[in-house]
Parts: C-alpha cells; structure tokens; sequence
C-alpha cells in the first residue's frame, strides 16, 4: 500500500514545491494569531470584500429595476390567433459607466417592432396628460360652438333690423372669446348700423319738428344727432336753417309784440321790442323805423302829458307857443291812436282857453294910479275895463302921501267878468 505521501495528487504537489498555503476560513482563524500570516490573510480577504461589494451592487440594481417595473409595468401580449405562444427574451446589457442608463429591450419572436422600456416611459405621460388635453379641447370646442352660435343669431337679428338684440349677441360672444376677430368685427359693425339708425331717426324727427314750427325741439333733436356724427354736412346744413328759422321767428314774435304794444299805445313796450329786434339785426328796416316811430311818439307824449298835468305853464307866450307846436306835431303822427287823440284834444282845449281873454272890470277914484304887471301902467280913472288871458295878475295902486295897494286876481279860462277895485285910502 502506498504511502500517504507517494498518493498526492500532481497539484498539490506543485502547491508543496512552491511552499503555497490554501488558507480556508478555518485557517484564517488559526492563523490571524500569527506574526507571519498577514500576507496570506491579504490575499484570501480582498476577492471576498470585492465579491461581497458585487453582490451588494447586484441586489442594489435589482431592487431599483423591480420598483422601476411597479412603478411602470410592461404588458406583453400574446397573439391569440397563433398556436403556440411567443417566447420573449429579454436582453440586459452592462454597461461599464455608472452615469449611463440600462435599457431592457423586449424582443418578441412574432416580426413586430422591438418596444423599449425608454419608450413605455415616454408614453406612460401621455397618457396622464391626454385626459387633460383632451378636456380642455373639449372646453375649447364647446367654447367655440357658444361662440359661433351667438354670432349667427347676431347675424339673424341684424339682417331683421334688430341691432339692439344683434349688439347683445355679439358682446356675449366676445366675452365668451376675447380674441374673435368675427365677434369683434360685428360689435363694431352693429355699434355702426346703431349709429347710423339712431342718427337718421334724430334727424328725422328735427326735420319734422321744423317743417311743423316747432324750432327749438327741431334744435335739440339735430343737436344730438350731431353728438353721434359730428363732421356729417347733413347735420350741419339742417342746423342752420333751424337756427335762421328760429332767428327770424324771434324776429317775428318781436314785431308782433311791438305791433300790439303800438296797437295799444304803448310805445315804451313797443320801442324795447324794436331794439330787441335791432340787437339780432341791425339791418332790418321795420325795426329801424319802429325805433323811429316810437321815440317820436314817446317825446311827444311826454311834452302833451307836462302841458296837461302844468296848464299855467301857458300863461306865458313862450309856453304857449310851444304848446302849439306840441299840438301840430301831434296831429302829424302816424298812427296817431285813440288815446293820443283824447289827449291832444284836451291839450287843444287847454290852449284856446289860454288864448282866449277874460273882461276884467278895474274900479278906481280916479286919484289912485292903476297898474297891472304884465299889462302895464294904466293911470288914473274911474272905471276900466281889460280883456286878459287866463292866468294870474297883480294890479297895483299908488298915491302920494298914502299907502300903496296891491291885489293879485287870477283870471281863469272861460270865466265870466271879473270886477276889482282899487283905490288907496290909508295916508301915510
């Protein structure tokens, strides 16, 4: 029987040439108390960190790949018309750099197109978003059928004249979407027509108040008309035949009062109405001569009223020449009105009772000398007799070595005979 030593195998007697140790954990054991065994602890515990450090890394990358496919499964389906199922290899490749991504790449042994899991990444967003996209293309399309909705019945109303209920439409439509240009276009359109509408019915209805007199509701209509298109000729023109029509109607209703107040002889009334008129126009020739008309009657009024209220007045020459005047330049107006007639009548009166004389009978001694201021001196006499126009006279008597006497006597129109008496008795 061979010996135990003869029995070894070609390696390990290789191991025995070279004096190399196979150190097992056991070993390690017996030989970490050992001064010399450091080296081949070195040795045996390096490659199991780096194996145990690989595991981890695999355990790492397999726990991270698992939560990656709960997090976004891949269904694979099987086509139900073929007869045997489809094998699926999956590939993994390593890849060295850290910082690159591993795909696993699923190849189905039917002739289809490989499906990545980088594109089942890229597709499981849009599937979260579809649903949203596709609501608020929804939203938009409802959004745009209220729009176009409103816009057509906006149409409809226009075409019927109805721009009020058109203008409503197209506002809802525009607050519906600020950015239509349709609806935009049809605000402003209808807000037109409106204007147009409102424009021609204003003017309208000036233009018949103006054709029936009525001048200032006319204005007033034109005016607002103007207020929507101010730069339009029609407007314009039409405001100035209202305004010469309402121009010669206070010119008109003028004349008519200065005419009443002539009519009624009431020239200072008469005389305001012409320079009323005369302020609009300075030129027009009825109140020209109305003015005329008036101041004459006016002054002429005035000196008959101071004659009648002041007959005494006429006592003196002077005055009762001018009293005659007063009286030809009455008769020679134009009207010359009922009232104007009474007064210079009286005024006539007045004046031929002024010219005509009174007998006034002077008694005396015949020693007493008579004078009579405004006449003159009479002399000495028994009996006397004067014939005086009414008024007021002072006779006076005088005689050496007696008094003086005065008398004032006041001779009125149409009195009968007046008998005075003058003689001086009382001697100094």
């Amino acid at each position: 029987m061979p010996s135990e030593k003869s029995t070894q195998s070609p390696q390990n007697q290789q191991d025995s040439d070279h004096n190399v140790e196979i150190i097992t954990p056991l070993k390690v054991r017996s030989h970490s108390g050992q001064p010399g065994s450091s080296r081949p602890f070195r040795l045996t515990v390096m490659p199991i960190l780096l194996l145990l450090t690989g595991l981890a890394v695999m355990a790492a990358g397999g726990f991270i790949f698992i939560r990656h496919l709960s997090k976004h499964p891949v269904n694979l389906t099987q086509d139900t018309d073929q007869t045997a199922p489809s094998e699926v290899a999956v590939q993994k490749k390593q890849i060295p750099d850290a910082t690159r991504t591993t795909k696993l790449q699923v190849h189905p042994l039917t002739p289809s197109a490989p499906v990545t899991l980088d594109q089942q990444q890229t597709m499981e967003p849009q599937q979260t978003i579809n649903p949203a996209k596709r609501a608020l293309e929804k939203q938009k399309a409802e959004k745009l059928d209220a729009v176009n909705r409103l816009v057509e019945s906006g149409k409809t109303h226009e075409k019927n004249d109805r721009f009020a209920f058109a203008h409503t439409d197209y506002q809802e439509a525009l607050k519906l979407d600020p950015e239509s240009k349709d609806a935009q276009k049809a605000v402003n359109r209808v807000k037109e027509r409106i204007v147009g509408q409102q424009f021609q019915k204003l003017m309208s209805d000036g233009l018949t108040a103006y054709h029936d007199g009525r001048y200032q509701s006319a204005r007033t209509q034109l005016l607002r008309a103007k207020s929507f298109r101010p730069d339009s000729r029609e407007v314009q023109n039409a405001l100035l035949q209202v305004d010469e029509a309402i121009r010669l109607a206070k010119i008109e209703k003028l004349r008519q009062k200065a005419m009443t107040a002539e009519q009624t002889e009431d020239w200072e009334k008469a005389l305001r109405s012409y320079l009323a008129v005369l302020k609009i126009d300075p030129n027009i020739s009825f109140a020209v001569q109305g003015k005329e008309r008036a101041l004459k009657q006016i002054q002429i009024g005035k000196r008959i009223t101071f004659f009648l209220q002041k007959p005494d007045a006429m006592e003196s020459n002077p005055q009762l020449q001018n009293a005659v005047l007063v009286i030809e330049e009455a008769e020679s107006l134009q009207p010359r009105g009922p009232q104007l007639s009474k007064r210079l009548d009286k005024l006539k009166a007045l004046v031929d009772a002024a010219r005509t004389p009174v007998k006034v009978m002077i008694e005396s001694d015949n020693l007493t000398e008579v004078a009579v201021y405004k006449v003159g001196k009479l002399g000495r006499f028994t009996t006397r007799e004067l014939s005086l126009r009414p008024g007021s006279y002072t006779v006076v008597g005088s005689r050496d070595g007696y008094k003086d006497v005065r008398q004032k006597i006041i001779v009125k129109p149409r009195q009968k005979a007046l008998r005075v008496t003058v003689i001086c008795r009382n001697k100094v």
